[in-house]
């Protein structure tokens, strides 16, 4: 029997809730402002969502987790003046109420009498800081349309959790907090990883409820870009949150692209710098304890909180390595393919060609004035560190140089190597056996440089034409990238069926026992960095077409030289580490 125009679905355990059909894509309903979880307390792990009696309207798009103004050269991608149908145009914030995820169906796939299908997850970027699935670009209707008409349906789930202080700050105060009496049999002693918890039970919700709305839990692809790619790789790496995905997409991101910190250490910066903006300093009279300065952090408005700013400066949020969830240096952790979760099933990953190009002006050398400090963060300080270094880059003589190189070693460091350190580990993962697909997209955006924007295939470009959403559209100003939208919906679509190297001709990834390493698609990958034999990619191309290339566009020095960067960082890290702690902490 058909559904109604309206859908309304009881899901067991939670309550009944009102959905809405897509005028635009009407073979499409979407459930808006799911709860999966509340937040009780700030910098405490959050609460299942209470059960409802009433039907709960999820026609309008839910609260986002409270963020700063974001200054963003994409900011296009961002408007909320084209919902597709909500009834709501402006994105509202909410600290208590933020952990809400939007559900996108085939409509004819809500009733129990058909198969139950794949569903993919999107977990969205924005640096820890900001983002939120209700962005007109998330919006999954013509995602999920498109799905229906090459006869591939899937559900399309998008969530929000916890960013900025509210997610992932971390300091010897709240490591303190978290592991008295009172807060341990919840907290575990866990710190600075709230958002990752929030993503945790979210899939858990997925889990639990989606075969309800005609999707299988047990074939359920988690996709993400920059912070939610970084996300879903630690996921894979944390034993605890195994087994709630079986496939991958990890867009621009890896878990050393934001390398986990400590407490003491990259944590306390930010704890400390709220101190200071608060002015909350300890008085040399009346010093205040840490449990003090808490308390008073915890009454400040969430708003007002997240203006405190200083994102960058102080250093990237990032998970922490808490000893409960995440265990060590992910630096370390990235290389060993027995830490993965064993039961994924395939794993496609990429970058875009000019990934550190936005990130120059906060993280490079915008200038020569800049360009020594940018050195010394990225060169080891031995000799032939820096010999490898300039051989490889080059040394910039004026600010255009210093801004050319910051770029390249911002794409090869933070992206591009990270990538390939997970590809490789990844292949050599004990069965089952692995698909493993690549990706590179080299399209840069007409629209932008229409407008005087000439930063290539940046980092996050490849997100509209994954989508296809109405704000995506309304971006493309050349056909030829609209075909290009549809190409990349279809393959993102095949892959989540498992179809993607079969309709495209990939090599099927396998395991290779002998002494030359392991297979990967038509190369060869041995045993710790170099890559003799060049594998294929998907390449999304300048032309706007859909091609093949060689998977890793970094030669084999290059390679060695992150890894040894990396090791040297870690290290140096750990040495930072031990004498923080030899020292002592903050009073509590």
């Amino acid at each position: 029997m058909p559904v109604s125009r309206d859908p309304q679905i009881t899901i067991p355990g939670c309550g009944a809730v009102q959905g809405l059909q897509v005028k635009t894509q009407p073979s499409v309903a979407k459930f808006l402002n799911v709860p999966y979880a509340t937040v009780p307390e700030r910098w405490r792990p959050a609460f299942k969502a209470a059960a409802w009696s009433n039907v709960r309207d999820c026609t309008v798009l839910g609260p986002a987790c409270p963020q700063p103004a974001q200054a963003d050269p994409m900011a296009a991608m961002n408007r909320d003046d084209n919902n597709a149908g909500a009834t709501q145009e402006v994105i509202t914030y909410s600290e208590e109420h933020c952990l809400n995820l939007n559900i996108f169906a085939p409509l004819d796939h809500l009733s129990k009498a058909n198969a139950l299908i794949p569903v993919m997850v999107w977990i969205h970027g924005g640096g820890f800081v900001h983002g939120s699935n209700a962005l007109p670009l998330y919006d999954g209707s013509n995602f999920v349309a498109h799905s229906i008409r090459i006869g591939r349906p899937v559900i399309l789930v998008t969530i929000n959790y916890r960013l900025n202080y509210l997610g992932f700050m971390s300091s010897a105060e709240l490591k303190h907090d978290a592991t008295l009496p009172q807060n341990l049999a919840r907290s575990r002693g866990s710190v600075g990883n709230w958002g990752l918890m929030d993503q945790k039970m979210a899939l858990e919700w997925v889990r639990d409820h989606i075969d309800v709305f005609g999707g299988s839990s047990q074939d359920v692809t988690a996709f993400g870009e920059s912070a939610g790619a970084v996300s879903i790789s630690y996921h894979l790496l944390i034993p605890e949150n195994h087994g709630l995905f079986q496939k991958v997409i990890l867009q621009s991101g890896a878990a050393t692209t934001m390398a986990a910190g400590r407490a003491e250490i990259e944590g306390q910066r930010y704890f400390d710098h709220l101190c200071r903006h608060f002015g909350l300093q300890s008085a040399a009279d009346q010093p205040l304890t840490g449990a003090e300065k808490l308390e008073l952090l915890r009454a400040i408005d969430a708003t007002e909180l997240v203006k405190a700013g200083d994102f960058g400066r102080v250093g990237m949020f990032t998970p922490t390595i808490d000893d409960i969830l995440i265990h060590q240096d992910p630096r370390i952790q990235l290389h060993d393919p027995r830490a993965y979760d064993q039961g994924i099933e395939a794993v496609m990953l990429g970058d875009c060609r000019d990934e550190g190009r936005t990130f120059v002006p906060f993280l490079g050398a915008k200038s020569m004035k800049r360009w020594d400090k940018f050195f010394a963060r990225n060169c080891p300080p031995d000799e032939v560190s820096r010999r490898e270094f300039e051989q490889i880059y080059g040394i910039p003589k004026t600010d255009k140089e210093a801004r050319q190189i910051s770029s390249r070693v911002i794409s090869d460091s933070v992206f591009l190597y990270p990538t390939h350190a997970t590809s490789l580990a990844l292949m050599k993962k004990e069965s089952p056996a692995l698909d493993l697909v690549r990706f590179h997209f080299d399209r840069p955006l007409k629209l932008m440089e229409d407008m005087g924007i000439f930063i290539g295939a940046h980092h996050a470009i490849e997100i509209p034409f994954v989508f296809g959403s109405d704000a995506a559209l309304a971006l493309f100003k050349d056909p030829a990238e609209k075909e290009l939208s549809r190409r990349m919906m279809e393959i993102w679509i095949l892959f989540a069926w498992g179809e993607t190297n079969r309709q495209y001709g990939l090599t099927r990834c396998h395991r290779d026992n002998s002494s030359t390493g392991v297979g990967f698609m038509s190369g060869l990958l041995p045993s710790d960095i170099g890559v003799k034999g060049r594998g294929e990619a998907l390449v999304f191309s300048e032309q706007a077409t859909v091609e093949r290339g060689l998977c890793e566009r970094l030669d084999d020095r290059t390679l060695a030289f992150w890894r040894k960067h990396e090791r040297w960082v870690s290290e140096k890290r750990e040495r930072q580490y031990s004498g923080k702690v030899k020292k002592g902490g903050p009073k509590m």
